[in-house]
This record gives structure tokens, C-alpha cells and sequence, in this order.
């Protein structure tokens, strides 16, 4: 079976050019492009911008963010704030509560692994 070539940069655009069209509607954005599922996670190219969530929720699975372009603020629920900026990585447990807030348009790569 022959392997299918992903052109990432071209799935960036897309992700950047949705997201682009929900901000310029005045809605808070979060969209996404599947890469692949490796390894027991799924892999997507995500772009944020605003709150995603208003209460801190506990997601049901671990997930890591690599920021591509931007930057998002994890808050936790005790009030503690972790900025990730691009080019830096986070971990986020699935036995712990966050929000996730994008101040401005960022572009990121998400693996979750999969139940």
C-alpha cells in the first residue's frame, strides 16, 4: 500500500483561511484539518482564537499542543495562568481541569490519544 503524502503547509492555509472567516464574523474560532492517526493518537493542525471553554473542563484524554504560529494561554482552575508560545510545546493531562484562551489567531499542532 502506496503512502499518502500530506502537504502540511497547504493544510495550514486552509486551517488559517476558516478560522480567518469565523474571526472577521465577530465568532470566537477553533477548526481543524485531520493529519493522521499514528501510534494510538490522532494528529490535526487546530487553529484558535478566543476563549474555548468558560468553565476549566476536564478533558476525557491526554493532549499535547505544539504551537506552529501564535500563542495560548492554559488556565487551570485554581487560576494559574501557562503561556505556550510558538515553537514550545504543552502537556495537558486528561485528570486535570483547563481552559484554553488564543488572544489572537494561532495555528497548532494537536495529538490526543485515542480511547
Amino acid at each position: 500500500m502506496q503512502q499518502k503524502v500530506i502537504d502540511v503547509e497547504q493544510l495550514k492555509k486552509q486551517v488559517r483561511k476558516i478560522a480567518a472567516g469565523r474571526v472577521l464574523a465577530g465568532q470566537m474560532a477553533e477548526v481543524g484539518q485531520d493529519l493522521a492517526r499514528i501510534g494510538g493518537c490522532q494528529a490535526r493542525i487546530q487553529a484558535g482564537y478566543g476563549q474555548v471553554s468558560k468553565p476549566a473542563q476536564t478533558p476525557p484524554r491526554d493532549r499535547f499542543l505544539w504551537i506552529l504560529d501564535g500563542l495560548v494561554e492554559v488556565h487551570d482552575a485554581g487560576g494559574h495562568v501557562v503561556t505556550v508560545s510558538q515553537g514550545e510545546g504543552i502537556t495537558l493531562p486528561g485528570t486535570k481541569p483547563y481552559r484554553l484562551r488564543f488572544p489572537n489567531l494561532t495555528l497548532y499542532l494537536y495529538l490526543e490519544a485515542e480511547a
